[in-house]
C-alpha cells in the first residue's frame, strides 16, 4: 500500500459534486469557440519512486509515472520523466521547472509525483509533510540525513511559487493535510478572460488520514479525466477546476468512500484562474490475450499470483508476464512466469512431480518430513545477544519426524470447533490480548478466534492463521486430531522447532543474515538489524494467509513472523552439554513461545529467540502449528 503523506496541514473540505447538479450547470453554459484563452505551451515535470532503499518499495509508482508521462505527450506536453530520483537529482529537476522552464509567462507548468512520504509533528503541534527521494533514509533512524534528503511541502510551495508561468497544476497520487495551501472548492464555469489570470493549483489523492493504495486508481481516473471524461462543461477543454469535480467524484464513488481526492489553491484565494488544457487524445486499449493451462493431476489448483481475478480456462489478460502457481495435495507446488501477447491463445500442460516426503490429512494439513540430524540450537557466542537466554548446545534428532507446513488456519480450527462445540479459553474469559506496534499487550473485551481485532483493514478468511488460542485450546485441538485420524500427533518440542525453522542454516534467519519482507510478515527492522533496513520493503497491518511467502529450505511457510507459536515445552535454561531429543524442563509456570509475528521487531523473529507466556494467555499475535511423529 502506497505509504500515506500527511501534508498540508490545512483541513480540506470533500467537494463531492452530485450528477445532477453537473447535469443542472451543463445546461446553463453556452459552449465557446476555440480558446483563446490557452498558453502558448504546456510542460510537465513527471516524478515516480519505487525502488527505494530504505523505505518499503512501492511497484507500480513508477509505472504509474511512466504512464501518466506518455499520455501528457499525447496531449503536447513537453514532459520530463524521472523515475527512482536520489536527492540531488530530484532537487535538481525542481530547481529546473521553477528556474529554466517555469521562467517563460505564457506558459502552463504541471507537476505529478508518485512516491512515498512522512509527516513530521512540530514543536508547536504542526504538521510538516515530506516527499521521499530514492535515497533518502528513515526518519525515525537518522533525523538529520533524513532532512537533507527529504523535500518538505514548504520547499514545494516555494518552488511553486517561484514559478513564472501563468499556469501550475501540481498533482500528488497520495493523501496528505497541511498549513501550506489555502482551501478551495472548484467551481465550474465558461472560459473567460478571468480564467487566464495566474494560478497555482493542488489536486491529491486522499485525505491525511486515507492510505492509498499502490494500484492507485487516482491514476486510473486522471488518465481517463484528461482523455475527456472530466468535461463537464463539454466545451473540448479540461480545467483544473473540472478534474479536481471530477477526481472527488469518481475516486470517492470507486472506493465507496475510502478515499477522498482534495483540491486547494496556493496563494491568493480571489484569483480566478484556472489551469486550461485540451482534451487528450483517448489511447486505444491493448488487445487482450487468452490463457489455457492444463495440469496433471487435472484436479490441481491453478492460481495467477500477480491479479486479482480468480483462474479460469481462457481467461481474457492484457498483454504482459503472468505468475502462475500450480499446487495439488501429495505433489511438488510449481511456479512460472508466463508472458501472453495481445490476441495470443496461449495453451500449456503443466505436470507436477509427486511429493514423496510429505502427508496431508482429513483436515487439509499439510506436513513435510524432517529427517534425522544434529545442530547448534541457540545463538553462537559470535550473535548471542545481550540478556538472551540462548546458551548454544548441540542437539541430535535421532527419530524423523513431520512438521506440519503452516500454522493453523482459521478454517482448520473451525472444523474442530464445529465438531466439538469446544469454547476457547478467550471465549469463556470474554477477552484476549492484543498486540500494538509499539510491542505492548492490551486487554480487548470479546476478542477471539473468531474476531481477533486485527484492523479494519484486515478481513479474516479460512487461510489466515488462527489466532487468540491459548496453549491449552492448542492441547485440546491436538487431542482431537490424534482421536479423529489415528495418528501421533502433538505441539513440536522447542528443539523440532529450531531444527525445523533453521532448514539447516547457521546464520541468525533462515534465509541469511538478514530477513526480507519478502521472506517473512514482521513489524519493523529494530536497531539490532539496523544493516538490514533495505529489506524491509512493505509494512504490513496485519498477518497474512499462510504460505503466502517463501518458505525456507525445507518447504515450511512463515516460521518467521505472520504469527508467534506455542511449543510443548515449559520454559527453562539450556543446559550446554549436547542433548538427544530434548524435551524441556519437566516442569514450569510458563510455556515457550516462538517465531515472532506480524507487529515484532526482526529479533524476535530470530530462528533462536525464545520467549514464553503462562498456558492461559491468548493474544490476536499468537497461534500454533503441530507435529506429526510416526
Amino acid at each position: 500500500m502506497r505509504r500515506m503523506i500527511t501534508w498540508f496541514t490545512l483541513v480540506f473540505v470533500t467537494f463531492v459534486y452530485s450528477v445532477p447538479l453537473l447535469a443542472q450547470e451543463r445546461t446553463e453554459i453556452t459552449t465557446p469557440s476555440r480558446p483563446k484563452y490557452m498558453t502558448r505551451d504546456h510542460h510537465a515535470l513527471v516524478v515516480g519512486v519505487s525502488n527505494y532503499i530504505s523505505w518499503p518499495v512501492l511497484p507500480n509508482a513508477v509505472e504509474d509515472a511512466e504512464e501518466v508521462a506518455m499520455l501528457l505527450k499525447r496531449g503536447g506536453f513537453q514532459v520530463t520523466l524521472l523515475t527512482d530520483p536520489s536527492a540531488l537529482e530530484l532537487k535538481g529537476a525542481l530547481n529546473d521547472l521553477a528556474f529554466i522552464t517555469g521562467r517563460e509567462p505564457d506558459r502552463s507548468v504541471l507537476f505529478y509525483y508518485s512516491g512515498q512520504g512522512e509527516t513530521q509533528i512540530l514543536s508547536d503541534g504542526k504538521m510538516l509533510g515530506w516527499i521521499i527521494p530514492k535515497d533518502c533514509p528513515l526518519l525515525r533512524m537518522d533525523p538529520q540525513g533524513f532532512e537533507k534528503k527529504a523535500i518538505s511541502t514548504r520547499a514545494l510551495e516555494s518552488y511553486a511559487k517561484q514559478i513564472r508561468s501563468r499556469h501550475v497544476l501540481m498533482l500528488f497520487d497520495s493523501s496528505f493535510s497541511g498549513d501550506e495551501f489555502k482551501q478551495e472548492s472548484p467551481s465550474l464555469k465558461l472560459m473567460s478572460r478571468k480564467r487566464t489570470q495566474p494560478i497555482r493549483q493542488v489536486i491529491v489523492a486522499g485525505r491525511a488520514d486515507e492510505p492509498i493504495p499502490d494500484r492507485s486508481l487516482f491514476k486510473y481516473f486522471l488518465i481517463e479525466g484528461l482523455q475527456g471524461d472530466a468535461d463537464a462543461i463539454q466545451d473540448g477543454f479540461i480545467t483544473g477546476s473540472e478534474l479536481g469535480v471530477y477526481l472527488s467524484q469518481w475516486v470517492t464513488r470507486s472506493t465507496k468512500g475510502s478515499q477522498h481526492p482534495q483540491y486547494a489553491k496556493l496563494g491568493d484565494t480571489a484569483t480566478r484562474g484556472d489551469f486550461i488544457l485540451e482534451k487528450v487524445k483517448r489511447i486505444p486499449k491493448p488487445k487482450k490475450g487468452k490463457l489455457f493451462i492444463h495440469s496433471e493431476p487435472k484436479d490441481a489448483r491453478i492460481r495467477i499470483l500477480n491479479i486479482q481475478p480468480k483462474f479460469k480456462q481462457g481467461i481474457q489478460l492484457k498483454p504482459g508476464k503472468y505468475h502462475v502457481e500450480v499446487s495439488a495435495q501429495g505433489y511438488k507446488t510449481t511456479k512460472q512466469w508466463v508472458p501472453l501477447k495481445a490476441g495470443e491463445e496461449k495453451k500449456f500442460t503443466c505436470r507436477l512431480k509427486k511429493d514423496e516426503g510429505s502427508y496431508t490429512n482429513f483436515l487439509g494439513m499439510r506436513f513435510v518430513a524432517i529427517k534425522p540430524g544434529s545442530f547448534t540450537m541457540g545463538s553462537p557466542k559470535e550473535m548471542t545477544v545481550k540478556g538472551n537466554d540462548e546458551t548454544p548446545h548441540q542437539v541430535r534428532h535421532t527419530r524423523p519426524f513431520f512438521m506440519q507446513t503452516t500454522e493453523i488456519t482459521v478454517g482448520q480450527f473451525k472444523k474442530f470447533v464445529e465438531a466439538t462445540d469446544y469454547k476457547t479459553e478467550a471465549e469463556t474469559a470474554g477477552v484476549c490480548w492484543v498486540g500494538t506496534r509499539q510491542g505492548r499487550w492490551k486487554r480487548k473485551k470479546g476478542a477471539s478466534w473468531r474476531n481477533p481485532y486485527l484492523g479494519d483493514d484486515v478481513e479474516i478468511t479460512n487461510s489466515y492463521p488462527a489466532a487468540c488460542l491459548t496453549w491449552n485450546d492448542a492441547m485440546a485441538f491436538v487431542g482431537w486430531l490424534e482421536k479423529m485420524d489415528g495418528k501421533r500427533y502433538a505441539l513440536p518440542t522447542e528443539a523440532q522447532w529450531e531444527y525445523a525453522c533453521r532448514a539447516g542454516s547457521k546464520t541468525q534467519f533462515a534465509f541469511g543474515s538478514c530477513l526480507s519482507t519478502d521472506q517473512a510478515n514482521y513489524g519493523n527492522v529494530g536497531t539490532q538489524f539496523s544493516k538490514c533496513q533495505d529489506r524491509f520493503k512493505k509494512q504490513r497491518s496485519g498477518p497474512l494467509s499462510v504460505a503466502s511467502l517463501k518458505p525456507n529450505a525445507w518447504g515450511v511457510y512463515d516460521m518467521h513472523g505472520n504469527v508467534a507459536e506455542w511449543c510443548r515445552d515449559w520454559y527453562g535454561p539450556y543446559v550446554a552439554d549436547a542433548v538427544k531429543d530434548p524435551k524441556g524442563p519437566a516442569a514450569g509456570t510458563e510455556r515457550v513461545i516462538r517465531g515472532g509475528n506480524y507487529f515484532s521487531g526482526m529479533d524476535t523473529c530470530r530462528s533462536a529467540k525464545r520467549l514464553s507466556f503462562r498456558a492461559g494467555f491468548a493474544a490476536n499475535a499468537i497461534g500454533f502449528r503441530v507435529v506429526m511423529e510416526p
